[in-house]
């Protein structure tokens, strides 16, 4: 509050509108150790208002010419709010760089298992065989989106420091009052101001909110996704942890899940937040509160940031158990490989065809209980055109397609910081 105060103080010596010897001298005793939690305390218990007891307390510091021009013309919701865009612009900054560890350790993940197959699943069922690096690619193409989200948001926060008076039209702030707003702005090292009032909408802070309330749901999504993929029936990634946690108080075998846990809360508690954040663009006249929206700002912020970290730690050191992912692969006997198969009859034969002729066989590779490998080498229309050579290939899951490794590295090289980072 102090520092705002001060650079206020300097934008309008600036423009003449108090005199300088005065901005210095508040400049110098910006000091919060001349407001102490006592006499702050004391003062508020009289006068019931922060920023008068704030105000008042500190003026005991200063000479009576300086006090004349502390707050000179301002109001206290111009001080909250560019105090509040102070600290999101520094979440921002905080909460990128984690998303950035987030995805050096994915990248890292990702490039480790470019080539580990795994089964790929859609609506819940075995589809065909990816790859682990692919997953994890996926999750470095959400953030590295939110990072641009970030950035764009921060162009706007850094266009919200406010200065404009009581009623947000700039009255009492002097004839150079919008100038003085942009030196104001400068001296807090933010950029030109929106002139537009934005006190009683407060659509900047509302974004802020939801762009952290779609971050917090891709932690949510992925927390999930480890929850389960870790879960026994599952058993192909492990989150590490220290061996003297305790997973249950009664089955000393369980391993629970922690971290995963977390982000999957996280992807409810935050969002919730933001709702508040985003309801207090509703709000009656020019310039009035009714949300305390303050709070809510910093509960959020700690979240995001505590969430971010969180999962950076849980990527950094994900235990992947290549042996199991290749076993559930197998669990469906070659029938995950049923689309390759397909492909390669339907270079003999109508792709319609090819395609019910193999669901054919596995339908009766199913109600005879053999493998899908011997169903196809003993179909007659298959043995026409594919040798048991070949379907042994095709049913070969290690055998990747090169744009499948292509794709994962072009997600993590377009994901790497760029030299202007």
């Amino acid at each position: 509050m102090l520092d705002i105060e001060a650079a206020m103080a300097r934008a309008q010596a600036e423009h003449g509108h108090i005199p300088k010897s005065a901005a210095e001298e508040i400049t110098r005793q910006a000091r919060a150790e001349l407001v102490t939690e006592a006499d702050f305390s004391e003062e508020y218990s009289t006068v019931r208002h922060r920023m008068v007891a704030l105000l008042n307390v500190w003026r005991r510091s200063l000479s009576a010419e300086a006090s004349q021009y502390v707050h000179y013309g301002a109001t206290t919701v111009d001080i909250y709010d560019t105090a509040t865009i102070m600290q999101i612009n520094a979440s921002i900054e905080n909460i990128d760089a984690c998303l950035a560890g987030a995805i050096d350790a994915m990248s890292e993940l990702a490039l480790a298992h470019k080539s580990t197959v795994m089964i790929g699943r859609t609506l819940g069922q075995h589809a065909q065989p990816i790859t682990f690096g692919k997953k994890v690619s996926v999750w470095i193409g959400e953030y590295d989106r939110h990072r641009d989200r970030l950035s764009d948001l921060r162009e706007r926060v850094m266009r919200s420091a406010i200065l404009k008076g009581a009623v947000g039209d700039y009255s009492g702030l002097g004839p150079k009052a919008i100038a003085i707003e942009k030196s104001f702005a400068r001296e807090l090292g933010f950029a030109k101001p929106y002139t537009a009032d934005w006190h009683g909408t407060r659509d900047v802070i509302a974004e802020y909110g939801m762009v952290l309330s779609l971050i917090a749901k891709t932690h949510a999504r992925i927390g999930q996704e480890i929850f389960l993929l870790q879960s026994t029936d599952i058993g192909e990634v492990r989150e590490s942890l220290p061996e003297d946690v305790v997973g249950s108080s009664s089955m000393p075998h369980k391993r629970n899940p922690i971290v995963p846990e977390r982000l999957i809360h996280a992807g409810r508690t935050i969002p919730r937040l933001a709702e508040v954040l985003g309801d207090d663009q509703v709000n009656f006249y020019e310039r009035d509160n009714t949300s305390r929206l303050s709070p809510i700002v910093e509960d959020i912020s700690v979240q995001s940031a505590t969430a971010a970290r969180s999962l950076t730690r849980l990527i950094g050191s994900l235990e992947v158990d290549a042996e199991a992912m290749r076993r559930n692969i197998d669990r469906t006997s070659g029938y995950a490989m049923s689309q390759r198969v397909a492909f390669a009859l339907a270079e003999h034969m109508p792709r319609t065809e090819a395609e019910a002729l193999v669901k054919q066989i596995i339908r009766f590779s199913a109600e005879q209980g053999i493998d899908f490998e011997e169903a196809l080498n003993t179909a007659t229309e298959v043995n026409m055109y594919l040798h048991p050579t070949d379907i042994t290939a095709l049913l070969d899951p290690t055998q990747l397609d090169q744009q499948a490794i292509a794709q994962v590295e072009a997600v993590v090289a377009d994901a790497a910081p760029k030299p202007t980072e």
